[in-house]
């Protein structure tokens, strides 16, 4: 946020923020409901606010006339939970229970104390508590009565004071049931701190999702693909998609598990709007499914798309983007994706509904109305200024290679200048046109390598010259 001015701010310019969760309205949780919230819905739910205390009124105006805010003062706010009846949520007594595994920190400790204590609990009877205890309290009396701890002690007593007291050390008296919390696991003789973050994210996700609904009804995963080897993050997906006593809320960045987990589950925040994906097409969903390795995070989250069919056309276009602007498209938002035309279509898909522009470079394999006219009408009609589609329009051209050399061929010049660009070594500089054509046919991406990679431009075909523009 943008700090505020000191003239003109005042207490009703402060902002607020305001979170809803709304519940489906199944008849189980009346209590809760009501019409307090920002649609003016009846059905229940909870509303957090965070805003500025009107018990600090009088100090905030005080540090307004002595030009004392710079910024939001956040040390005058106050958070509230209350229901769509506009009653105050007591936790306590709440029937939401969460769970936060966030995989980005190593904070493994509340899960598994959960865990060693539960199992505790259920596996020893209070006399063996109770021993337990007394021999972890010997152990504490044995170290503090060490002849080493001893012989420390004695120096510290003749050496050093505190507000003139003497001191020792001694390990910490606490509670009778203190022992639990110093007591760990080991997995196949591994102690759990030491083992891989990955590893230690499973463990704590299996933990998670082995607590009693009761008591954790809600599980909030943060980036689930920390850490994670592939084969761990299928074995992660499994767990979470088999699960359907709890609800499940995942943060993430990556394709593999918002495509395996479903693209109708997606909620997209980005730079304030919010795009849900629930109406994606059942076809494109199941597509993704089957073949997760698509970006389409990637492709959701960039400002404009360039879809290409391969490595060669994305080279080709990135460096003619960069002839044409002085930089690449990227630094632009542009995102030059590379894809298999199978998967153009469900790109589309993905586009009608979050709607930002989108570009198609693609062959025309030597029938423009078959493999383009007809091949994409639908969204070429319905979305015509949305997603647009560019190809070569000689169909004796059929892919980039001679589209690409048919404009940097018809001109000695224009040749000599390419056959010295797609050279290595001057390998190419006394090829005639039908040697050069089956070079880069039969070396794609080398060719498109050294054109991204040259001190010296060429020219491009029309199609893609209209697709950057």
């Amino acid at each position: 946020m943008e700090g505020l001015s000191k003239s003109s701010a005042s207490i009703e310019e402060l902002p607020c923020i305001i979170v809803e969760a709304y519940f489906v309205d199944d008849g189980t949780g009346t209590e809760y409901k009501g019409t307090n919230n920002e649609l003016g819905e009846d059905c229940p739910g909870i509303r957090m606010t965070v805003e500025f205390d009107a018990e600090y009124a009088p100090a905030y105006r005080e540090m307004l006339k002595s030009g004392e805010i710079y910024d939001i003062p956040v040390e005058f706010y106050k958070t509230t939970w209350r229901d769509f009846g506009d009653n105050p949520i007591v936790f306590r007594t709440f029937p939401v229970k969460v769970s936060l595994i966030d995989t980005t920190q190593k904070d493994y400790d509340s899960a598994i104390n959960r865990f060693i204590n539960s199992r505790i609990a259920s596996n020893l009877l209070d006399e063996e508590k109770v021993q337990l205890a007394r021999a972890y309290r010997k152990m504490k009396y044995d170290f503090n009565n060490n002849q080493n701890v001893l012989s420390l002690n004695d120096k510290l007593e003749s050496e050093d004071r505190l507000d003139d007291r003497r001191i020792k050390f001694g390990m910490r008296e606490e509670a009778i049931d203190a022992w639990m919390n110093d007591v760990s696991i080991d997995v196949e003789n591994i102690p759990f701190e030491d083992m891989g973050f990955g590893t230690q994210n499973l463990i704590k996700m299996e933990l998670a999702f082995k607590q009693n609904t009761e008591k954790s009804n809600i599980i909030l995963f943060e980036e689930p693909e920390n850490n994670l080897a592939f084969g761990n993050m299928s074995r992660l997906i499994s767990k979470i998609t088999s699960d359907n006593s709890k609800q499940i809320f995942i943060s993430t960045h990556s394709s593999y598990v918002a495509n395996k987990i479903g693209l109708q589950n997606i909620i997209l925040l980005y730079k304030g709007n919010i795009s849900q994906l629930d109406d994606v097409n059942p076809e494109t969903m199941n597509f993704f499914k089957k073949l997760p390795g698509y970006g389409t995070v990637r492709f959701l989250l960039a400002d404009k798309v360039i879809l290409v069919e391969g490595p060669t056309d994305e080279l080709i276009v990135q460096r003619a983007y960069k002839d044409l602007y002085g930089k690449l498209p990227i630094a632009d938002g542009v995102d030059v994706i590379t894809l298999d035309s199978l998967a153009f279509k469900r790109y589309c898909d993905l586009d009608a509904l979050v709607k930002k522009p989108l570009r198609i470079i693609t062959d025309n394999d030597g029938n423009i109305e078959r493999n383009i006219v007809n091949k994409y009408k639908e969204y070429t009609d319905d979305y015509g200024e949305l997603i647009k589609i560019f190809y070569e329009t000689n169909e004796s051209y059929r892919t980039i290679e001679p589209s690409v050399l048919a404009v940097n061929s018809n001109e000695q010049e224009l040749f000599s200048k390419f056959r010295r660009v797609i050279s290595k070594n001057n390998s190419m500089i006394n090829k005639n046109v039908s040697e050069v054509e089956d070079f880069m046919l039969n070396n794609k991406v080398e060719w498109g390598l050294r054109v991204f990679d040259s001190a010296e431009s060429i020219e491009y075909p029309q199609h893609i010259k209209d697709a950057i523009r």
